[in-house]
């Protein structure tokens, strides 16, 4: 609660505005987009779904720092299946594997200070459940122990023989089918939606949102957005909504800070989450995950 407004008070005013109904989709910055969201999310939606079993408009408040590729298609592919119009705001930033879930909205909504991301794929080891790669990270550490950039630093050449050595073989197996899965899943999700009537365009908007950009945390704004070729609304550009969605991520983060909450999927009449679990004192802290292996 924030001033006397709670959750579903915020929920409601946002959905007056948009004609639509809500359902919130809101992560920490170590809660990723993953495989039990599927779960929660259908939860969440068949529990105001109306007899038609379709909402005529949907939108998706969602702030998310990323995830697994795979989980966010199945997001945009669930949500698309109980609406006829699906769309996305979003209220602070929707990075990388949460930006997949915007090319697969009709319309996204932004704040001024709201932003996008670079596609940059999560790869999961399959036997060492810490250990969690960019799949981006894995392509540039090849580039740099290959490139003449190296040889300004004096890199040692038995030392890049050894740490390529290191590398673990599935690391190093599953980086490109990553990335390649990411352009494959770009490029339909663009032509099923925003580039629909642009099929030229496409190319050259997968190729910038997956490998254009250096940076992992590079800021795509509205305007960058825009660019790109995807259907941005300025929150502003309606009466009162920028407002009532600055509002709801207040309460949102307020209530998700009191509570420990490190996810949460929620809807006007009750908000599904996963807490942070937090180790007693007297055990040690966990050591570092090495990447490199």
């Amino acid at each position: 609660m924030s001033n006397g407004i709670t959750i579903k008070d915020a929920i409601l005013q946002l959905e007056d505005i948009r004609k639509s109904t809500v359902i919130s989709y809101m992560a920490s910055q170590n809660a990723l987009v993953g495989p039990e969201d599927a779960g929660m999310l259908v939860d969440t939606i068949e529990m105001i779904l109306p007899a038609a079993r379709k909402f005529e408009r949907l939108d998706l408040f969602l702030h998310s720092p990323g995830g697994f590729l795979d989980s966010a298609y199945k997001i945009i592919r669930i949500c698309k299946e109980y609406s006829n119009e699906f769309n996305v705001i979003v209220p602070l930033a929707a990075k990388s594997a949460a930006t997949v879930i915007c090319l697969g909205a009709n319309e996204i909504v932004m704040t001024v200070f709201a932003e996008l991301g670079p596609i940059d794929p999560i790869i999961q080891h399959p036997y060492k459940p810490d250990v969690r790669v960019p799949a981006r990270s894995i392509k540039d550490f090849f580039a740099f122990l290959n490139s003449t950039e190296t040889e300004k630093i004096l890199v040692d050449p038995q030392f890049k023989t050894q740490m390529s050595s290191l590398l673990d073989p599935y690391l190093i197996g599953s980086y490109q089918t990553a990335l390649n899965s990411s352009k494959q899943i770009a490029e339909k999700l663009l032509k099923e939606n925003a580039l629909k009537s642009k099929p030229t365009q496409v190319d050259e908007a997968v190729k910038k949102l997956t490998e254009f950009y250096y940076s992992h945390s590079y800021v795509i704004d509205r305007n960058e957005a825009r660019e790109i070729g995807l259907n941005v609304i300025n929150a502003e550009s309606t009466p009162n909504l920028d407002h009532a969605i600055r509002q709801l991520l207040g309460i949102y983060q307020q209530f998700m800070m009191q509570n420990n909450i490190l996810k949460l999927i929620g809807n006007r009449e009750l908000n599904r989450n996963i807490q942070a679990v937090i180790a007693p004192q007297n055990v040690n802290p966990a050591r570092p995950v090495n990447l490199i292996f």
